[in-house]
C-alpha cells in the first residue's frame, strides 16, 4: 500500500509543471492497438512506456516486431500503474474499467475517437500530436496524407460495381471509412443502393442479385472460420464470375497512419484484375 501510494504521488508531482500545466509526457503508455501504430509512428521511442500485448502480435499489427521492443500491457490497471506513466492513451471503446480506475488514482488519461471518414484522419493525428507533444510530426503525415490523397483522386476510373464483405455475412455501407476507402479506389459500393448505413448483414442470395464484379474481404475474416470464409469459397460466386479482392489482414486493423497504402492496395488489386 505504502509503495502505491509513492507511485501516485511521484505520478502527480512529475506530470505538472511549475505552472501547473501538463509537462510534455515522457511516459506514454496506451490502452488501444491503432494508437499504439501512432505512438511507433510519432514519438520517440525513450517516451513509450507501454504498448498493448496485440502490437507484439504478427496477425493483428504490421509493426510487431518493432513494438516486441516496448513492454506490452493487457489492458489491465496492474500492468500500468507500476510502470507510472504521466499519459494514458485509449480509445472509445475497450478497456472501460481500467480507464476509470486509473483516472481515480490520479493519473491522466486521454480519450481518442477513432476516425470514422479520410477527414477525421487529419482531425486525428492532429489531436493525437497535441496529446503527445508531437505535432510537428503529426503535422508532417496529416500533409503527406492530404497530397497522396489528391493524387490518387487525380487518377479517377470507372467504378467497379463491389461489396466490402465482413465476418457473419456483414455488408459495409454508407458514413464508414471502409466506404471511403473502397471508393477512392474507383469501386462503386452497392450498398450504397440498398441504403446500408454502417454495418448491415446481406445474406448469400441478395449479394448475388445485386451482381458485385469484386467482393473484397479482409485476410483476417477469411482466416478464421466465418460465414466470409465460407461465402468467398462459395461456387456461386465462382460461377457468377466473381473476383475476390483480400486485403492483407495487417492492412485492415488500424487504417488511420495507413490509409493511403490501404488504397493503393486495393488499386494493385483492382488492376490486376481487369488488366
Amino acid at each position: 500500500m505504502r509503495r502505491l501510494l509513492f507511485v501516485l504521488l511521484i505520478a502527480a508531482y512529475s506530470s505538472v509543471s511549475v505552472a501547473g500545466e501538463p509537462m510534455k509526457p515522457q511516459r506514454i503508455a496506451s490502452l488501444n492497438l491503432c494508437l499504439d501504430a501512432l505512438l511507433l509512428k510519432l514519438v520517440e521511442p525513450a517516451r513509450i512506456n507501454s504498448l498493448t500485448y496485440l502490437s507484439g502480435n504478427p496477425q493483428f499489427s504490421p509493426f510487431a516486431k518493432q513494438a516486441q521492443q516496448f513492454y506490452l500491457n493487457r489492458g489491465l490497471a496492474e500492468d500500468l500503474v507500476p510502470r507510472n506513466p504521466d499519459l494514458v492513451l485509449a480509445g472509445d471503446f475497450g478497456a472501460g474499467d481500467t480507464k476509470v480506475l486509473l483516472t481515480q488514482l490520479g493519473f491522466r488519461v486521454e480519450t481518442l475517437s477513432l476516425p470514422r471518414t479520410l477527414a477525421d484522419i487529419s482531425v486525428h493525428l492532429r489531436r493525437f500530436g497535441e496529446l503527445t507533444d508531437s505535432e510537428i510530426a503529426a503535422e508532417k503525415m496529416v500533409r503527406e496524407l492530404e497530397t497522396q490523397l489528391a493524387r490518387l483522386d487525380a487518377h479517377s476510373s470507372k467504378p467497379i460495381p463491389a461489396f466490402w464483405y465482413a465476418s457473419n455475412s456483414y455488408v459495409v455501407g454508407a458514413d464508414t471509412l471502409e466506404n471511403e476507402l473502397m471508393t477512392r479506389a474507383g469501386f462503386h459500393n452497392l450498398a450504397l443502393d440498398k441504403h446500408i448505413s454502417g454495418f448491415a448483414q446481406l445474406d448469400l442470395e441478395d449479394l448475388i442479385l445485386a451482381q458485385p464484379q469484386v467482393i473484397i474481404v479482409e485476410a483476417s475474416d477469411v482466416q478464421a472460420f466465418s460465414l466470409a470464409q465460407e461465402y468467398v469459397n462459395h461456387p456461386a460466386l465462382r460461377k457468377n464470375n466473381m473476383q475476390i479482392i483480400k486485403l492483407p489482414a495487417t492492412l485492415s486493423v488500424c487504417i488511420a497512419p495507413i490509409a493511403v497504402d490501404v488504397i493503393e492496395n486495393l488499386i494493385q488489386q483492382k488492376n490486376a484484375l481487369i488488366h
